[in-house]
């Protein structure tokens, strides 16, 4: 069989398998998982990507890129809380649910909610980190303040000075990552292409908020917490949310976002001086 239909054909029994929870077992009703029983839920549904050992070298691993997560290593990049923490519960339930998009990780949004919590049990005790540290605490988030103009074009200038060395204009082809990038993982990465409108795990404003402030583990995505003031990420999260189709962006903040000079290519207009 090809290497293609090997992968397609993995990929199709797991998303079946996602559409399949297990039947409900007696024991818990607590908040904390049971790892005993989050055990059986991996190895019918993690085993193939994320391996027998919690590795990351499961069989359909030599066709993924990214390659799925070494859970022994105790490095999630996706983490409401600050740059170098563990996640919470509730971070790695989403992920669970929502998969990540451009990657293998599918959504498992049909497993229960004891199933995800007891599967999330059973992922931490696979690295010591879970008994030493225990995870973070998640960031703060603002009220969302409005997105206008003046916020995507101070987006904009701040983006330029933060984010375009690995970002460049917003396609992920900056500086940094034209002479090549790695992960802690040691594999190739490239910064994120923010005019597609979505991201692995950001689909809105808050998601953006989210990643600038905390940054992405395991990665060269720093985090923006000390650098720049909420409302100055704000700005940010609403320029590269005009970059594309983002959920909750605006056809007029997007066409006057277009208007903007690329970060690097000089001052950008004046915000009342464009037309939209």
């Amino acid at each position: 069989m090809a290497t293609a239909a090997v992968v397609s054909a993995l990929m199709v029994g797991a998303l079946a398998l996602g559409a399949a929870p297990l039947p409900a077992q007696a024991g818990g009703g607590g908040v904390a998982g049971d790892a005993g029983r989050g055990r059986q839920v991996y190895e019918r549904y993690c085993v193939q990507c994320h391996g027998a050992r919690t590795d990351g070298a499961g069989e359909v691993a030599r066709w993924s890129q990214p390659k799925p997560r070494d859970f022994r290593q105790g490095i999630f990049k996706f983490s409401s809380a600050r740059y170098g923490f563990l996640p919470t519960t509730a971070d790695l339930d989403r992920v669970i649910q929502n998969g990540l998009y451009g990657t293998r990780m599918p959504p498992f949004a049909a497993l229960s909610t004891r199933e995800r919590r007891d599967v999330i049990a059973y992922l931490q005790t696979r690295s010591p980190r879970w008994r030493t540290e225990g995870p973070g605490t998640s960031i703060t988030i603002p009220a969302e303040p409005a997105s206008t103009r003046e916020a995507v074009t101070r987006g904009r200038e701040l983006f330029e000075a933060n984010c375009s060395k690995g970002h460049g204009d917003g396609t992920g082809n900056g500086p940094s990552a034209v002479k090549g990038m790695v992960d802690d993982w040691g594999m190739a990465i490239t910064p994120a292409n923010l005019t597609l409108g979505r991201g692995k795990w950001a689909r809105t404003a808050r998601d953006i908020y989210v990643r600038a402030m905390a940054g992405i583990n395991g990665t060269p995505m720093p985090e923006s917490a000390d650098a720049l003031t909420p409302e100055q990420v704000w700005q940010v999260a609403h320029y590269v949310q005009a970059l594309g189709g983002w959920a909750g962006s605006t056809p007029e903040l997007r066409l006057f976002a277009a208007q903007l000079p690329p970060p690097g290519a000089g001052e950008p207009a004046a915000a009342d001086t464009v037309k939209p």
